[in-house]
């Protein structure tokens, strides 16, 4: 019976340590906070769902590819797909060269504007290249100051 106390006592420690390994540690990156892998694959699972846009959103993603591509003079070919969206939360696929310049700039751009209000606050991003094949990384806005002021 002890030993199963101490077995069960220290099952629990173990789990608890790897649960909260890492929970404060934040990879702040291209104004934002870099994505675990597991949140990037989450979110291109719920993008294979597909997406159906609504005229606004049209009009959305029109313009935001046009001020993207603006702010290279159009030199690259930028282009975007919407994951989800509601008044909370909106997740973007993001298409860039493989560029940490252009991510960089695209990425805080994209964390700092809201579009006339009409991008919410908490915003999602993933990046691929041109080419559509891989994933150069996931940005999410960083609540880090939200969570600590709950706090």
């Amino acid at each position: 019976m002890k030993k199963n106390i101490i077995k069960s006592i220290f099952v629990l420690s173990v789990a608890i340590f790897l649960t909260s390994c890492g929970k404060d540690k934040t990879n702040k990156v291209h104004c934002g906070v870099e994505m675990s892998a597991f949140q990037a694959m989450e979110l291109k699972k719920i993008g294979n769902g597909g997406y159906t846009f609504s005229d606004d959103d049209k009009k959305l993603a029109a313009d935001i590819i046009e001020t993207l591509k603006g702010l290279f003079d159009n030199k690259y070919d930028i282009n975007l797909g919407f994951i989800e969206r509601d008044d909370q939360k909106i997740s973007l696929y993001v298409i860039v060269p493989d560029d940490e310049e252009v991510i960089d700039k695209v990425s805080c751009y994209l964390m700092q504007h809201d579009f006339d209000g009409r991008l919410p606050e908490t915003r999602n991003l993933l990046f691929y290249t041109d080419s559509y094949d891989k994933i150069l990384i996931g940005i999410k806005t960083d609540t880090s100051a939200e969570e600590e002021s709950a706090e």
